[in-house]
């Protein structure tokens, strides 16, 4: 095989939100000499459960295929700085890394890595799930690659019935599967599960929803995710609550309790897993993922490492996490950029965060939720608040619920009356500022007396006149004064 070399000041090994947030922050900063290999369809991964739904993006997936020669935001010339292939080798000693593209091997000499290998779906390792044959592999990409158990495979291995999402060709088999199936088992209930069963739903399609947790969604607690629960029962999806799924078969799956579930298809949204295996492979320091420094510097010092790849210290709990989110990773990518052309830069403080709707009740989740924080140590008390959209007035009002979690006692890291998790479930309204305002109260570390800071809005078309901020300190100010008022004799 004829191998081809080159060298270029800036290598970026991925090509998803991160890597192309980095490329294009890298240009933009006045650093031409950059390339990018990816082997992944660059797509909008958040948006594909809504392009097999065909609801809100009716012409489907193809849609949300980006064209990177027509970005708004992308240099037009960008299509010459790409390299369509995977990074097979890696060595950070004498700063070359070695591609496999469709002509052959490519010797890349860099100055500066950015790591933005992201990660792949994960699949427990269940009986049924793969086909046999082909043995497991250790290169990166993200659009060819599922985690099985803790082996990396070829997405080519799942079975005929089996399915995930994490790219345009996932969305694609879902969308071609949708259009002839009957019924499909979704396994798990993260945002992106529950997502797709709103969108197969949407099709048509008989949906089963299979969670080994006690209640669906692990990002709310139970209180919460009960809303979550009825509407589904409501709109006719069957949920199978505090059982996993242990074989697949070709007419559907088997339980842990012994039962079956007869589907035409089975769609694993059971989360993602970093793909570090070249990161591990050329010695970085490495823990739940890559650990960085808040400039997006790995261990190695011309080494950079965003998005999924990378683990961050949460700002409430000083705790290590891995966020898996693309927005994140987005600003992880101009941050490394930034420094790499000598404009100091630091990421802001972080914690985890997500926002959903399922069948119109929008949720959201910020921080540390109550079940999160129990299971980790930390002692938390928690606040649930009743809201309303409108004034009662208004037919056009709704219900809903806040939940704020809060650090019960000083301890290492947290004050007493510390906010750390944010929870809402309202019908109807959209809860993204929301989840941005809880963002900004939890990572600056503030505690419950210090909501006041933050001023209500009102209009009473927009939003019912209750202040809540108000409620939620009066709520905690209330429990304290009864704790310490003294005992009538």
């Amino acid at each position: 095989m004829d191998k081809n070399s080159f060298s270029t000041k800036v290598l970026i090994i991925g090509g998803g939100p991160g890597g192309r947030i980095s490329y294009m922050a890298l240009r933009m900063m006045g650093e031409d000499n950059v390339k990018i290999v990816m082997n992944e369809e660059p797509t909008i991964i958040c948006s594909l459960p809504y392009g097999v739904g065909r609801k809100l993006v009716p012409q489907g997936p193809e849609a949300l295929v980006v064209d990177l020669s027509k970005g708004e935001r992308m240099p037009k010339d960008m299509p010459k700085d790409i390299v369509h292939g995977v990074v097979k080798e890696l060595d950070i000693a004498s700063k070359k890394a070695y591609a496999e593209e469709a002509d052959g091997q490519i010797e890349i000499s860099f100055e500066k890595l950015i790591l933005a290998t992201g990660a792949v779906p994960w699949i427990p390792p269940v009986s049924g799930v793969l086909r046999e044959g082909t043995s497991s592999v250790t290169s990166e990409g993200k659009d060819t690659w599922v985690m099985y158990g803790n082996e990396l495979v070829e997405k080519s291995r799942l079975a005929p019935n089996v399915y995930v999402i994490r790219g345009a060709d996932d969305a694609r088999r879902l969308d071609k599967f949708a259009s002839r199936g009957k019924s499909v088992v979704v396994v798990g209930s993260g945002a992106i599960g529950l997502e797709m069963t709103e969108a197969l739903h949407d099709r048509g399609l008989q949906v089963h929803i299979v969670e080994v947790l006690p209640h669906l969604s692990v990002a709310l607690d139970a209180d919460m995710a009960s809303l979550i629960e009825k509407r589904a029962l409501e709109r006719g999806v069957k949920a199978y609550i505090g059982v996993s799924v242990t074989d697949v078969t070709p007419e559907g799956v088997v339980l842990s309790d012994g039962s079956t579930i007869k589907a035409d298809g089975v769609l694993f949204a059971t989360g993602v897993r970093p793909n570090v295996a070249l990161a591990k492979a050329c010695g970085l320091k490495m823990e739940r993922g890559i650990v960085v420094d808040s400039h997006m510097r790995t261990s190695h010092p011309d080494v950079y490492a965003v998005g999924d790849v990378v683990q961050v210290v949460d700002a409430p709990t000083g705790r290590a996490i891995l966020p898996l989110i693309g927005t994140l990773a987005m600003r992880q990518g101009l941050v490394a950029a930034s420094n790499i052309t000598g404009m100091p830069a630091e990421l802001p403080p972080v914690t985890i965060w997500g926002v959903s709707s399922y069948f119109d009740l929008h949720w959201t989740s910020v921080g540390w939720s109550e079940e999160a924080a129990n299971k980790a140590g930390i002692p938390v008390k928690t606040i649930v608040l009743p809201v309303r959209t409108r004034d009662n007035a208004m037919p056009l009002g709704k219900n809903g619920y806040w939940k704020v979690v809060i650090s019960k006692e000083k301890t290492p890291g947290l004050k007493e009356g510390q906010i750390i998790g944010f929870q809402a479930v309202i019908e109807g309204d959209p809860v993204i500022n929301l989840s941005e305002r809880f963002l900004d109260i939890i990572t600056a570390k503030e505690s419950i007396s210090e909501i006041l800071r933050h001023y209500f809005a009102h209009c009473p078309s927009q939003n019912a006149v209750d202040d809540p901020y108000l409620a939620l300190f009066f709520n905690y100010q209330t429990t304290l004064a009864s704790k310490s008022r003294p005992r009538p004799i």
